[in-house]
């Protein structure tokens, strides 16, 4: 990188005369290939602490169940642990290293809170609090984020509608488990539904004709 001292320009081309007056250019000491980040070795980095967090959680996981095995193994123990390490190498890799949208990852990860909290919830005895609270609970925070989001992000506001129509989709799910008696707790999953639709509802009343513009481009209608 050279720099012309009378128009005072930086030359990014290799040349030894300025294109604008011919003046004989000097190096400003500043070399080209330090303007841009090595993108490649900055995810050969990631990938190798990617691969070495779940190497260490399968080393670990494994001495847990030895642990387990053979000092208590009427109390699966191992597995809570087992799941949680499973959790927080999908966050690292999706949430981390992914590429995907923030709002494909804050749904993705709630949903896999979910499933572990299921799943820790069924090798520790099943009391059920898992669906009682949990899922429920998810719900609520999936709202909270579109909430915030919509508020950070006002100018496009309306890119959001679609996710909210998922969020009453998936409230739905706690309302059939509940009447099916399934779920004990209904005031939460009420609340969940009911906070899921009425986020909507204000979108699209307070959105007036660009909220109805939005559902019509995403349905073809």
């Amino acid at each position: 990188m050279s720099r012309c001292q009378k128009c005072n320009v930086i030359i990014l081309d290799h040349t030894d005369r300025c294109p604008l007056c011919k003046h004989v250019l000097e190096e400003d000491g500043t070399s080209t290939e330090d303007m841009y980040p090595n993108a490649i070795a900055v995810t050969k980095r990631f990938r190798f602490l990617e691969n070495l967090f779940l190497f260490l959680s399968i080393l670990i996981e494994c001495l847990l169940v030895s642990i387990n095995y053979n000092a208590d193994p009427q109390v699966p123990w191992s597995i809570v642990a087992g799941l949680v390490f499973i959790y927080a190498n999908i966050v690292f890799r999706l949430a981390i290293v992914g590429k995907s949208g923030y709002m494909f990852k804050t749904i993705s990860l709630i949903i896999l809170a979910v499933a572990m909290m299921l799943g820790i919830d069924y090798v520790t005895g099943y009391r059920g609090w898992s669906l009682d609270f949990v899922v429920p609970s998810a719900i609520l925070v999936v709202d909270l984020v579109i909430f915030l989001l919509i508020l950070i992000n006002r100018r496009n506001w309306q890119s959001y509608m679609m996710t909210e129509i998922l969020t009453i989709l998936l409230s739905l799910i706690p309302v059939i488990l509940r009447l099916m008696g399934m779920i004990h707790f209904k005031y939460l999953v009420w609340i969940a539904f009911g906070t899921s639709l009425f986020l909507f509802l204000g979108t699209l009343i307070l959105g007036d004709q660009r909220a109805r513009t939005e559902l019509k481009r995403r349905f073809h209608v």
